[in-house]
């Protein structure tokens, strides 16, 4: 009877076998170390592009609040500069303004000659037909822009005009006839006429418009008297 000695073979067998789980195991270890490797560089890939996307939003916050700081200076610069204006436009109403409201109560008792001061004058409410040298000023006096004027007129409608007209300009608010009686003018040879006192505000330019808007003119006359 012949015997066959198989035990090398079972040896070699599961030698081979034993390899290729090693080589299997290996090959495993090397495809999950390639994976990890490949999630690594690209979570650093990640993580560098979430760095300059951040460095680019910091860079970007930086430059907004530049440009905000620099806006935020303009506007200072610019509250400066309106504030040093109207200072200067009060400087200049306070310099001419009187000049021109003087103007205007000239203008208000000036007698119209030709057809187109009538015509302008009927527009504004005026009697065209006028004649301001029945009435005359003898005091004016201003005082903080606070006004009272004294004179005579021939009778009240000549005083009514006046009033009318001084109403109507831009120069002179809160007109307000204080007393007219008739009274006789001794160096005029006793003719009665009708003596008057008008207080007023006067008004320089725009200015003094905002501020009797905002009831800063006219509201304490005792403290400008």
């Amino acid at each position: 009877m012949i015997r066959i000695n198989l035990l090398p073979q079972k040896e070699t067998a599961r030698r081979e076998s034993s390899k290729q789980i090693v080589f299997l195991f290996i090959a495993l270890m090397a495809v999950e170390i390639a994976v990890l490797c490949y999630l690594q560089f690209k979570q650093a890939d990640l993580l560098k592009t979430a760095q300059a996307e951040n460095a680019k939003t910091r860079t970007t916050i930086a430059e907004i609040r530049k440009r905000t700081a620099e806006v935020e200076t303009l506007k200072s610069q610019k509250a400066a500069l309106e504030t040093q204006k109207r200072v200067l436009d009060q400087l200049i109403e306070g310099q001419s303004g009187p000049v021109k409201m003087l103007d205007g109560l000239a203008e208000l008792l000036t007698p119209l000659d030709d057809s187109n001061s009538k015509f302008e004058a009927q527009n504004k409410g005026w009697n065209p037909d006028w004649d301001p040298r029945r009435l005359w000023l003898d005091h004016f006096v201003e005082n903080q822009r606070h006004i009272k004027i004294t004179g005579y007129a021939r009778n009240n409608d000549d005083l009514a005009e006046f009033l009318h007209r001084l109403n109507g300009s831009r120069y002179f608010v809160n007109v307000t006839l204080n007393y007219s009686r008739l009274v006789e003018v001794a160096k005029l040879g006793k003719v009665k006429f009708v003596s008057f006192s008008i207080d007023a505000l006067g008004i320089y330019g725009p200015g003094d418009v905002k501020k009797l808007v905002n009831g800063e003119l006219g509201q304490n006359p005792s403290k400008n008297r």
